[in-house]
């Protein structure tokens, strides 16, 4: 169980085509092999996930705003200032990069300092590197408009004292639910 959603990583949903060419709703378990193939994707969040519309990301509890990239390249809980910086998804080795297209050639990617909290950076694009693939689930038992997003080991998550860090799942660590809202085609 993932303690504060209540749910443990679910599935990762997937699409594929129907013999009418419209999607149609399907779940894979995560994939462990380097070797493993692309998602591919239906349901609501299809064109997201598959990369062919831009996105924001917003934790789902109430009344929080979209995440954005700070001055210092920080992905981190939005202030009211700003809209949400747009992203875009690639499926890469059954996870997904996630670029940044207002900054080409930028994804975001897993920070770790010591004796600092693990946050999320914007980096130049390598997916070769595991700190910048990331698995984007929905949660068993959980909202299904809402996604658990972990990276490398560690889980997204909204704080009050330390804005948005990656965590390791412990026993009683909490972990943020979020929803992928569409911007509309890639353009």
């Amino acid at each position: 169980m993932l303690a504060g959603c209540d749910t443990a990583p679910g599935p990762a949903a997937s699409a594929t085509p129907s013999s009418a060419g419209s999607p149609v709703a399907t779940h894979q378990s995560p994939q462990t092999s380097s070797a493993a193939p692309s998602p591919t994707l239906t349901g609501p969040d299809a064109l997201i996930l598959s990369g062919l519309h831009r996105f924001t990301i917003r934790p789902a509890r109430a009344g929080q705003r979209p995440l954005a990239i700070n001055k210092s390249g920080r992905l981190d809980v939005n202030d009211a200032t700003t809209s949400g910086t747009p992203f875009t998804m690639t499926p890469t080795q059954g996870r997904y990069l996630i670029r940044v297209p207002e900054q080409p050639g930028t994804c975001l990617g897993l920070s770790r300092s010591a004796g600092a909290p693990n946050i999320i950076q914007a980096t130049a694009c390598d997916p070769g590197r595991d700190e910048q693939l990331f698995t984007v689930q929905r949660p068993t038992g959980g909202d299904p408009a809402t996604y658990v997003i972990s990276v490398n080991g560690t889980y997204l998550q909204a704080t009050d004292a330390n804005g948005l860090i990656a965590v390791e799942l412990g026993n009683s660590s909490p972990i943020t639910a979020f929803v992928l809202m569409d911007g509309g085609p890639v353009g």
